[in-house]
């Protein structure tokens, strides 16, 4: 179906038309404030690189102002124990736009899988699969919501399209050859630097609001899918909010930060007021989806903070996995806050069904996807099953002093499987559990880690050897994940190492 008109007689006129159709083709749990089924509605998508999960005034900073983000948090739904699929900007773009775990796309690190050290490293990861990019063969969200009768744009930081160096125009995988209809993409090679718009967020932003308005000008359903390279570093922002933030008083919570690093996310802030005002401009905010998160966690310094979370980003305890994750849909969606926890892989399904998708397998045919419609928890109705969350990483990834609180001094990340069932968290640490004895040697190898959430979310006492039965749960059904989706797990030791 199509947005809806821009006057309201028009558009009472079109819902009395169009409103069997509209019917047949809409979740039956998507109402609007009359009880009227609505027609399919606008999507936005907001991706925002290396946000940490306190910086927004929302999120409990008492430094940065980011009004925008907060509108998005009061008019929905704040999902305080949302994650994204890896800990660093590649392999979670890749896992968001295909909506499958990294063992499906053989995509786990920027760059490459061999980013540790060869002389400590202690696997060789010749057995890992080292995909680095967006298959072609892959059906990405656009795809997937073209085909329910959407236009999609893309603007911003695409960065699948082959080892982080190729982009649309370099012969890697592009955005249009994933469904996008409109693109912008980040590093375009005909900007020019602006030092009023240094990360090019208004640039993006500007090409978003045309091609809103276009799509509702031609009545047309609409998915945005706006990645912003901020606030990845280098800090930049505009002259003016530079010295606002200079001038301005650090809080308690960020009493380290950098001013730049604060100019540059509320500069960030203004251009989703800018998207948000458009909507409502267009008279379509009450039927657009507002989402919004960030890639991964925070990086550390004086930049983003944590708040309690452990470590950063590209590690995968909580504070590199875990971000900001917040939808909204005024009218439709109550606001208030969720402790579920959920992923960004879960997004892919939920657009399907808000397009009207009823059958999603039939819709895809033969492309799995791993996530599960958040719907219920959005519109509660319906049962949304507990279920339990997976991550895997058979990669290396160094670690610089700033990078505090990881496992191994020298490594941001070492070879790690994860599992998150209720309120609990396993570890499997790969060199140690390959290497060491695996589960033989369990009591005495170090290969997992064991953690509660709510009793401890800085991941501060590990109770793999006394809370042997949930550790054992646990494993198997980590264990059996890996078997059914192909997983794989280096086991060949590494021959340049040279042994302590």
């Amino acid at each position: 179906m199509k947005s809806p008109l821009r006057t309201k007689t028009t558009r009472r006129n079109f819902l009395t038309l169009a409103g069997a159709a509209s019917a047949a083709l809409v979740a039956p749990s998507i109402l609007r404030a009359t009880g009227k089924p609505a027609s399919q509605p606008n999507i936005v998508l907001l991706f925002i690189d290396d946000m940490g999960w306190k910086d927004w005034s929302g999120g409990g900073s008492d430094y940065f102002k980011t009004p925008n983000i907060d509108r998005i948090a009061e008019r929905g739904v704040n999902f305080t124990q949302g994650y994204v699929n890896a800990a660093n900007c590649a392999p979670s773009r890749c896992a968001i736009l295909s909506g499958q775990y990294t063992p499906r796309n053989h995509f786990y690190n920027v760059h490459s899988i061999h980013r540790g050290h060869p002389k400590t490293d202690r696997l060789s990861l010749k057995d890992v699969t080292d995909g680095q990019v967006f298959a072609d063969k892959k059906t990405s969200f656009a795809e997937a919501m073209k085909k329910a009768g959407y236009r999609c744009g893309m603007y911003g930081k695409w960065h699948v399209s082959g080892h982080g160096k190729k982009g649309a125009g370099d012969g890697g995988v592009t955005p249009k050859m994933q469904g996008f209809d409109d693109v912008l993409e980040h590093g375009a090679s005909t900007w020019k630097k602006d030092r009023n718009d240094p990360k090019k967020m208004f640039t993006y932003t500007k090409q978003a609001m045309g091609f809103a308005e276009t799509c509702v000008d031609e009545n047309k359903p609409f998915l945005i899918y706006l990645a912003h390279h901020a606030v990845h570093c280098p800090s930049e922002a505009r002259p003016e909010t530079i010295k606002e933030y200079k001038a301005k008083p650090r809080g308690n919570f960020h009493n380290k930060v950098d001013p730049v690093y604060g100019a540059m996310m509320a500069d960030t802030d203004t251009t989703i007021g800018m998207m948000l005002d458009k909507l409502k401009e267009l008279k379509v905010e009450d039927n657009t989806i507002v989402i919004f998160l960030s890639d991964n966690g925070g990086t550390p310094g004086t930049r983003a903070s944590q708040g309690e979370l452990r470590s950063w980003k590209g590690s995968y305890y909580e504070g590199g996995i875990r971000v900001p994750f917040l939808v909204s849909w005024p009218g439709t969606i109550k606001p208030g806050v969720n402790n579920t926890p959920v992923m960004a892989i879960d997004l892919y399904p939920t657009m399907l069904k808000w397009a009207g998708v009823k059958n999603i397998k039939a819709h895809l045919g033969d492309y799995p996807i791993d996530g599960q419609s958040i719907l219920p928890l959005l519109t509660g109705k319906g049962e949304f099953k507990e279920r339990p969350l997976f991550w895997h990483f058979p990669a290396y990834l160094p670690r610089n002093p700033k990078y505090t609180q990881s496992r191994v001094k020298g490594y941001r990340q070492q070879p790690v499987s994860v599992i998150r069932r209720g309120d609990w968290k396993l570890m499997l640490f790969m060199e140690e559990w390959s290497l060491d004895g695996g589960r033989a040697k369990i009591a005495t190898n170090n290969a997992i880690e064991l953690y509660n959430l709510k009793a401890d979310p800085s991941e501060k006492s590990n109770l793999a050897l006394k809370e042997i039965k949930v550790r054992d749960r646990l494993l198997d059904e980590l264990l059996a994940w890996q078997k059914s989706i192909g997983a794989p797990i280096p086991k060949e030791p590494n021959p340049d190492r040279v042994a302590k």
